[in-house]
């Protein structure tokens, strides 16, 4: 972040409250973000370098039921994305920590929650539209949902809500790595959390052990409930999927929030 950004940032911010903090910080992390085509090309499109892989390769080896297998496949990678989206926020919260910029934006009299919620809505954004760009490949190569408008609408804010949450969490991580290198290694645990659920092949053709493990992390139910809404509508969602995934999103995200607005607050 260069001097005149934060003074630019700072004019907004001192003495405001969390609203007009929220949006200033948002503003600058989006700012940067775009300006960066370096950064934001590989976030953007590595949804869609993983949906093509598993969409064109291994597709004719891998069983989805009665599903196409890629009507099965997007609500998984999109959620993927989703995810994958998120870890940047780890290593944009460690290196702000790194150049000063929380040392400089905390000795005024802002909001720290602001800073939290901003960075939250920012990332969450980027999130989110890495999760479109997959989701619009995916139809140009042969989705398509079986679905009215309702259970659409339902699927688009639940994929809002995960990218909130996922962003979080690695906000919260990230605020605690010591180095921009050890925050950019927290991306790897988005590998075993997508691999391990049933984004890419039904849980069922898992050994009985892993399958459990698989059941019960976040990204399962949140993936089973976006395919449900995606292929069934709201009369085929399962009130075990709703439940669990939304319970998961909220958790991430509250618990996420309240723990990096703490290490903020102790900075």
């Amino acid at each position: 972040m260069t001097n005149q950004e934060l003074r630019a940032v700072t004019l907004r911010t001192v003495g405001a409250g969390a609203g007009t903090v929220t949006a200033a910080v948002a503003a600058k992390i989006l700012r940067s973000f775009f300006r960066d085509p370096q950064v934001a090309l590989p976030t953007l499109l590595q949804g869609v370098l993983f949906f093509l892989l598993f969409r064109y390769v291994f597709a004719g080896a891998i069983s989805s039921g009665s599903l196409e297998y890629v009507d099965y496949l997007t609500p998984g990678i999109v959620v993927a994305a989703i995810l994958f989206g998120s870890t940047q926020a780890a290593l944009t919260v460690a290196q702000e920590n790194a150049q000063g910029f929380a040392d400089r934006m905390l000795s005024m009299p802002i909001s720290r929650m602001g800073i939290t919620i901003g960075r939250v809505v920012a990332h969450g954004a980027i999130a989110f539209a890495g999760a479109m760009t997959t989701l619009a490949v995916a139809f140009l190569t042969g989705f398509r949902t079986q679905a009215s408008v309702v259970p659409l609408l339902g699927a688009a804010m639940l994929l809002f809500l995960y990218a909130g949450a996922f962003a979080a969490l690695f906000i919260a991580l990230g605020s605690m790595a010591s180095t921009p290198e050890a925050a950019q290694s927290l991306a790897f645990i988005a590998i075993p959390l997508t691999l391990v659920s049933s984004a890419l092949v039904p849980t069922e053709t898992m050994p009985n052990w892993l399958a459990r493990i698989a059941e019960y992390q976040p990204l399962t139910p949140m993936i089973d409930l976006l395919r449900q809404l995606t292929q069934r509508g709201v009369s085929g969602v399962d009130q075990l999927s709703l439940t669990a995934s939304l319970a998961w999103a909220l958790v991430l995200a509250a618990g996420s929030i309240a723990l990096a607005t703490a290490r903020l607050r102790r900075l």
